[in-house]
């Protein structure tokens, strides 16, 4: 049984035993809705199985990919971005040495980097395109948001409270960012310039850290409750958060701190993922952990043009990335 930090400490025992159990799950009948602009938007959801996933040495990455991990079979699921809207099934999926995956990153070699927080609480690293585990960053208490700056930086929120940075090719930490505010750090995303946004759940902010610093600034955004996954449409200079136990993503211009739009749902949203590097640039992925779904945006659009549930089981990590 795997229960990972936020759904041990803070969710109802109903949704704990779903986020605990693999196999089991909730589903809803509507995907997000803008506020304030109609009817929800329906998704269909029905739920997708992995029987059929293939378990594959390696896959293909000639184009933009969509990375998933499945606490309900612990697993990293692998999609094609661009065949989203049809609602495909994983072209490859795969184990996690301990069973917990959680954060996710790339690097510019196509190195995927996956955070896991069962037994030995890593960073396991598998090399472009492969489903096999090439090393592993050890020692790390609960390693949960990731993310990597353009010279290659690691960057990894753990809990207790704490931002840790690698340096490329680095198995030890450069620096720790502690205090200043942070409490539970959960997802972190970086802007056009490398500055590092973290979505604190505990704090119930999210901060900045200004590339090349160690200062945490709050940017003090409204209508935030417990966010949990941060991403930014480097396209349009958005900032995405989903705000778990309000049930709604929140969508801001860098810079402001009023949100210009709020999505509506119905389950729980995790995290999210901007695809800033690949085309269509400016796609944004959120996914949905009581849902069993991921969602997907168009640049500037607020209505998902795609719902992804064909695999999909409680969906804590999502990645948008071109390998």
């Amino acid at each position: 049984m795997y229960v990972n930090r936020v759904t041990r400490a803070y969710l109802p025992i109903a949704l704990l035993i779903v986020a605990g159990c693999a196999g089991s799950g909730v589903t809803a009948s509507t995907g997000p809705s803008v506020a304030g602009a109609g009817a929800p938007v329906t998704a269909g959801i029905a739920r997708g199985l992995l029987s059929h996933a293939r378990f594959r040495p390696t896959y293909t990455t000639k184009k933009s990919l969509l990375f998933e991990t499945n606490l309900d079979n612990q697993t990293v699921n692998v999609y094609q971005t661009s065949a989203l809207k049809s609602n495909p099934a994983p072209i490859a999926s795969f184990h996690t040495q301990s069973g917990c995956p959680d954060g996710l990153a790339m690097d510019k070699k196509g190195t995927l980097y996956v955070a896991d927080e069962c037994n030995g609480n890593d960073i396991e690293e598998f090399p472009k395109g492969s489903t096999t585990e090439k090393t592993a960053i050890t020692g790390i208490s609960d390693p949960s948001g990731l993310a990597i700056d353009k010279n290659g930086t690691l960057y990894v929120s753990t809990y207790p409270a704490s931002i840790e940075e690698f340096p490329a090719g680095s198995t030890s930490p450069s620096q720790i960012i502690t205090g200043q505010g942070l409490t539970d750090p959960f997802g972190l995303a970086l802007d056009a310039n490398d500055n590092l946004y973290v979505a604190d759940f505990g704090a119930g902010t999210v901060y900045e850290i200004p590339f090349g610093t160690t200062s945490v600034k709050d940017l003090a955004l409204q209508g935030l409750d417990e966010p949990l996954g941060v991403a930014i449409d480097q396209k349009t200079k958005n900032l995405w958060v989903t705000n778990g136990s309000g049930n709604e993503i929140t969508v801001y211009a860098l810079g402001n701190t009023s949100p210009i739009q709020t999505i509506a749902g119905n389950g729980f949203p995790y995290s999210a993922s901007a695809q800033n590097k690949a085309k269509p640039r400016g796609t944004v992925v959120t996914s949905d952990i009581t849902a069993d779904a991921v969602y997907a945006f168009k640049s500037g659009s607020y209505t998902p043009y795609a719902t992804l549930t064909n695999g999909v089981g409680e969906p804590n990590t999502v990645l948008l990335a071109k390998p």
